[in-house]
């Protein structure tokens, strides 16, 4: 049913797999419930516990695959928790869950996998977009300051000011180039992109009507309590396999004209590597990174996990070793972004075996 009056809420998305983190990250412990969050907290449960400052646990949807249901539930206690019966990315995902919200509320969406420290400046920055979103049918965005060329990331190109810290978006660009990404972060104009939104509810479905009508047309007027989540998740396995697989960058916010950004306050990193886990870590006397049975010797800049087995790297330096029961990793810390190719050189012996 519809409140009478605007709340807000929080939609968190849980599907992904991670497999830059591997041999940590499995399909049965992807890259947001490892241990990668300040205090061996999961990325999931600190992404929670961020939202849960702004909002009560059952004002808070959680989107995973369906068999990781059970392990998000333990990692956000009183949230709703849905699985879907396929991946169909962001776009299908946020028009279902907006299903739990009502017609007037407005609600953010949050990654589950991303790391923010500084969890007072993201809620004072939150609370800001709620009122931007609840003054003016816009759809707000979070763009970070950069700290160097990365070309991991996406940008926002930022354009007219609309108050501090407050402008239009002219465009959304993909990952660059290194020489594209230097005259981006160059120009000052340019945001990294953090995939973190707030919208009304009913903002967001007429912009998704607009630049998806099929996808929109599946969930419009669609309402489930809390409770609901059976018939929420039938309610998927009939409509998911017919719908589009899209992101909402290229279904909604590169062609709707009331996209606005606001530069946070807050720190942010979207770890989509050993590397990037690791500058956020401390580190010892020698500069290296360690986690759970790490033992290395006469190491210098290393990043070390031993997860159930001893890691002990001997006389490495600038090296990443992680050690697992499913499997060990040994690059360079320079190579951590080209993990993935890894796991799918592990998956095709698999197969062939």
């Amino acid at each position: 049913m519809t409140p009478a009056h605007a709340e807000r809420g929080a939609l968190i998305l849980a599907g992904g797999r991670g497999e830059r983190f591997w041999p940590w990250s499995t399909a049965s412990r992807p890259k947001q419930l490892l241990p990668l969050a300040p205090g061996g907290r999961s990325l999931l449960a600190a992404t929670f516990a961020r939202a849960t400052r702004s909002l009560p646990a059952e004002r808070v949807v959680v989107m995973t695959a369906r068999d990781l249901v059970e392990s998000c539930r333990r990692e956000c206690p009183g949230a709703i928790v849905v699985g879907e019966p396929m991946g169909r990315n962001t776009a299908p995902a946020i028009a279902a869950a907006a299903a739990f919200f009502g017609e007037r509320d407005a609600f953010v969406v949050l990654p589950s996998d991303h790391a923010i420290d500084d969890e007072a400046a993201f809620t004072a920055d939150l609370d800001r977009a709620f009122a931007l979103a609840a003054r003016d049918a816009v759809l707000v965005t979070f763009g970070v300051k950069p700290g160097g060329p990365d070309t991991n990331f996406g940008y926002i190109q930022r354009g007219t000011k609309l108050a501090n810290r407050v402008h239009r978006v002219a465009r959304f660009t993909e990952k660059p180039d290194l020489e594209r990404a230097r005259q981006y972060v160059a120009s000052g104009d340019y945001l990294w992109n953090t995939g973190i939104f707030v919208w009304g509810r009913h903002t967001f479905m007429q912009a998704l009507a607009a630049g998806r009508p099929a996808i929109a047309n599946a969930f419009a007027g669609l309402s489930f309590a809390p409770r609901a989540t059976r018939e929420f998740e039938a309610m998927l396995a009939e409509r998911f396999p017919d719908l589009e697989s899209i992101s909402v960058d290229y279904a909604v916010l590169e062609k709707a004209p009331n996209v606005i950004t606001v530069d946070a306050s807050f720190d942010w990193d979207d770890l989509g590597s050993w590397g990037a886990w690791a500058r956020r870590q401390p580190q010892d006397a020698r500069g290296n990174v360690l986690w759970g049975e790490a033992v290395p010797v006469d190491c210098d800049r290393c990043v070390v996990v031993g997860d159930g087995f001893p890691a002990a790297p001997l006389g490495l330096s600038d090296m990443v070793v992680v050690a697992t029961p499913q499997g060990t990793l040994v690059c360079r810390r320079q190579d951590t972004d080209q993990v993935r190719r890894v796991t799918e050189a592990v998956r095709a012996r698999g197969s062939q075996g």
